[in-house]
């Protein structure tokens, strides 16, 4: 046997380097603990006819790889009959077979180049077969578990796959000290491993492989294979392999990142899934995709913060910040949920009701299948309720926000229907607030579901779509009240002896609804709902009063009082029950409605005055002092066309029913004592005296007459006596004191008045200054006080006939 010192082998430049013995059969193979010389010419040309052997027997079997685990089995349990067989025959064998391994992609003639042999043919090569099959069947497994090899030849060379690190080198003992082998191999520092392997180095799968693990989402074992990839890809560029070829190295990179790329879009897709999947699915791939997460984190730890760069071969070596991924998928598989929702043709006035009820069922099933089945699939520190809450708060604020923004043609009940659901539905039971969803689902840190300028933008367009609605339905009100009133003959309807009709109830009706419907969203929004609404009725009742009287002059309606008389009901009754009803500030509104009222008043009375007028002009004349004593005299005519005309007054409501009579006994009054002072005829004391009797019966007259139909203005009768008694007095110390009083009575009685009564008592100007100019009248805020204006109205030429000649 040789001597260790002659067969030691050095090491050169990183590459083994053998003795300079003579390179044929005969020499040495060494072992890591030492040779073993074989000078013996018999086993020598034992050991040729086996390796010839041994390379037929590999190269079949690598013909063979698709069937590989079935033909070794078979393979190894013949073998080891034969070598029981033959354990005594080579007992006396003592050598170590140098174990190979050869890659998959060796070529044919390398195989032969490895294993050619200088010695002849053995002649007993039949005996010795069956230790090269067992020999080649311990190359076998050791090529399937990716075992690194080198083979010396009979000249001495080593072969090694010298530019990638799926293949180092080692050499091995035998049988005996396999175990001792093992050891050495696990003590092995760490950090001189080869990246991402453990252990022994298996060879990496191609990429299109690994991508078929990925398909069929053997997440973990392609995970594995791709930092191999990584890891040998990384070595080669620190070893500067691919400075002269930088474009090989950008397209393996970007193999890498393309297969990083898969296992996110599979981590995306089981997100996706995994809420319409089963529980025991569902756990299957959350478990899975979990995994791989830690182990991801596992190798890159506390680089899950970095930011990835976006450019394939920077990205080589660093952390792929999948559960960053994992929080950002379920965002945006919640969003495509949110979007799935069905939603109805906007043909239909009730869509977006339709389309927010399938939201609020969607939302709340998903949330109860993540509280029920799949958190607890997830570990305590992913979150999963609080992410996947967070993600559906988010989804439907850009959701809603999405609907909104095509919002322009929105009516009112649309916009309040994203109110409503934004501020009752979304916290209610219905929905986040259901009771199942608790504890889990915990809404307190959630921020509103519209910020704070989509809602007010959102309020703004409410209250604006009210409006126009508003105006639209008391446009409508004012249609029809024309089609089916005005240009009718029928009487209003009489409800308690009061004209009645919906005018009053249908404008308040629509303000209610629209409280109503704010007040369910929020306290504010109701107030600033109601205040426009008031607005909007403010700005209407003065036109449909217009539109009305303006109907009225044109075509002169028959039931133009009666009418009127409803009007003035409705009108009255929104100055009341506004105020009370909503409890809002009415004052603009109240005003609106009394002057209204005024107007009507005045438009019944100038109405009054047309048909009166003609009757008025007879007093004081011939005709009327001769029919005054008949019972077709002057002022029964006036008398009888006022009872007529105003005899639907009747069906007033208190107290406009007085405050109208009373003004009707007023129009009398006042129209009586204007054509008094206008007259120009001369009169003589005896004419004087009877004027002033006709005068004083017909004040009575006109008292009763209007008392009956329901005037309570007794302040009216004492001015047509006065001014009666001043025209037929003799004293004219007893006229100064009819003056006064008549001052006192009627405080806006001015001073050419009093010239006028003492011009038709026919008295001289000098006298009728005097007397004027003394009389003891009540101060001018007496006047503005009192609230009664008589002769404030009346009005009558400049010029005052004197009756100078027929004074005595």
């Amino acid at each position: 046997m040789m001597d260790e010192s002659t067969t030691e082998r050095t090491e050169t430049n990183g590459k083994m380097e053998l003795p300079s013995e003579p390179k044929s059969a005969s020499k040495c193979l060494g072992g890591e603990g030492g040779d073993i010389a074989l000078n013996s010419p018999h086993l020598n040309n034992q050991r040729e006819t086996g390796l010839k052997i041994l390379t037929q027997d590999f190269k079949r079997r690598l013909s063979f790889r698709k069937d590989t685990l079935k033909s070794v089995k078979e393979d190894s349990i013949r073998v080891k009959m034969d070598k029981i067989k033959n354990e005594t025959r080579e007992a006396n064998v003592n050598t170590e077979c140098l174990q190979t391994e050869l890659p998959a992609k060796c070529k044919e003639d390398e195989e032969k180049k490895c294993f050619q042999e200088d010695s002849p043919p053995m002649d007993n090569q039949d005996d010795n077969e069956p230790q090269a099959l067992r020999r080649g069947l311990k190359i076998i497994p050791s090529f399937r578990n990716g075992t690194s090899f080198k083979v010396k030849s009979a000249e001495g060379i080593g072969f090694t796959r010298s530019n990638s690190k799926r293949f180092s080198m080692g050499l091995f003992k035998r049988k005996e000290d396999g175990d001792q082998a093992s050891k050495e191999n696990k003590s092995i520092p760490e950090e001189d491993k080869p990246f991402g392997r453990e252990g022994v180095q298996n060879e990496p799968l191609s990429v299109m492989q690994i991508n078929d693990l990925i398909q069929k989402r053997q997440l973990l074992e392609a995970f594995k294979h791709i930092r191999d990839l990584e890891g040998e890809l990384l070595a080669e560029r620190e070893a500067k392999k691919y400075e002269e070829h930088p474009k090989e190295y950008t397209v393996r990179a970007k193999d890498v990142d393309l297969l990083y790329e898969s296992l996110s879009k599979e981590i995306q897709h089981i997100v996706e899934d995994t809420l319409d999947l089963s529980s025991m699915d569902a756990k299957a791939l959350i478990e899975m995709m979990v995994a791989l997460i830690e182990e991801e984190e596992k190798v890159h730890g506390g680089a899950a913060a970095i930011t990835v760069p976006s450019e394939p071969v920077t990205k080589l070596g660093l952390a792929r910040n999948w559960r960053e991924h994992w929080k950002k998928t379920v965002n945006e598989s919640v969003n495509k949920r949110i979007l799935k929702v069905h939603i109805p043709l906007k043909d239909d006035a009730t869509w977006l009701l339709t389309h927010l009820g399938f939201l609020k069922n969607a939302v709340r099933q998903d949330l109860l299948t993540i509280k029920d089945s799949i958190h607890k699939f997830y570990p305590d520190n992913y979150r999963v309720c609080d992410t996947y809450l967070k993600a559906f708060h988010e989804a439907l604020s850009l959701h809603l926000q999405g609907i909104l923004q095509g919002g322009n043609s929105f009516e009112s009940h649309e916009f309040h229907a994203i109110l409503d659901w934004v501020t009752n539905v979304y916290h209610s039971e219905g929905l986040l607030g259901h009771p199942d969803l608790q504890p889990e689902i915990k809404t307190e840190d959630l921020p509103s579901l519209l910020t704070p300028e989509v809602l007010d933008k959102l309020e703004k367009d409410y209250i604006h779509s009210v409006k126009l609605k508003t105006k639209s339905c008391l446009e409508n009100i004012q249609i029809l009240e024309a089609k089916e009133k005005w240009d009718s003959e029928e009487q209003p309807e009489a409800l308690q002896s009061q004209y009645h009709s919906s005018l009053s109830f249908d404008i308040q009706t629509i303000v209610g609804e629209h409280m109503k419907a704010s007040g369910k969203i929020c306290k504010n929004l109701e107030t600033a709902v109601l205040e426009m609404s008031v607005k909007e009725v403010t700005r209407f009742i003065p036109c449909f009063g217009k539109a009305f009287l303006e109907q009225d002059k044109e075509k002169n309606y028959p039931q133009f009082a009666s009418l009127m008389v409803t009007y003035v009901n409705n009108f009255y009754d929104l100055r009341m029950e506004f105020r009370t009803r909503f409890n809002v500030n009415c004052e603009e509104l109240e005003k609106t409605l009394n002057d209204l009222i005024v107007r009507y008043r005045k438009y019944f009375l100038n109405k009054l005055m047309l048909k009166t007028q003609l009757i008025f002009k007879k007093i004081l004349s011939q005709a009327w002092i001769i029919n005054s004593r008949t019972l077709d005299s002057f002022i029964m005519k006036i008398l009888l066309v006022i009872e007529d005309f105003s005899q639907h007054l009747k069906h007033l409501k208190e107290p406009i029913f007085k405050e109208f009579l009373n003004e009707v006994h007023k129009f009398v009054v006042k129209e009586y004592i204007t054509q008094v002072l206008k007259t120009k005829s001369r009169m003589k004391r005896t004419k004087r005296e009877l004027v002033s009797r006709i005068m004083t019966q017909e004040a009575t007259t006109i008292n009763d007459t209007m008392m009956h139909l329901g005037s309570n203005a007794e302040w009216l009768f004492p001015a047509i006596p006065d001014i009666a008694s001043i025209i037929s007095e003799k004293e004219k110390g007893k006229i100064k004191y009819y003056l006064e009083r008549l001052a006192w009575n009627y405080p806006d009685i001015r001073e050419e008045h009093m010239m006028a009564i003492l011009t038709l008592r026919g008295l001289k100007q000098t006298k009728r200054q005097s007397v004027a100019r003394h009389v003891n009248r009540p101060s001018v805020e007496l006047e503005f006080t009192s609230g009664r204006t008589l002769f404030a109205d009346i009005e009558f030429p400049n010029t005052i006939w004197c009756f100078e000649s027929f004074c005595r």
